[in-house]
């Protein structure tokens, strides 16, 4: 079971690659617009919808394999 080591490693470094960029793409109190310089409409409570909650449940995703591959790694070695 060792031999799969190395790729789970390379698995694991892409889904944190991942799991970074998909964290800086969310601004905490604005909209994915204003991430890319749209102005931001004050501080109102929104919803998420569209690209926003596309991305934040990809997030989601991506953080919760990174864990399973973590575990995986883990409990080979």
């Amino acid at each position: 079971m060792t031999q799969w080591l190395p790729a789970i490693r390379i698995i694991q470094i892409i889904l944190s690659v991942a799991v970074i960029l998909f964290i800086l793409l969310q601004v905490r109190g604005a909209g994915l617009g204003s991430a890319f310089g749209a102005p931001s409409s004050g501080a109102t409570f929104k919803t998420r919808r569209g690209v926003e909650k596309l991305v934040f449940n990809i997030t989601i995703v991506f953080v919760i394999l990174f864990a399973a591959v973590s575990l995986l790694g883990a409990l080979i070695r």
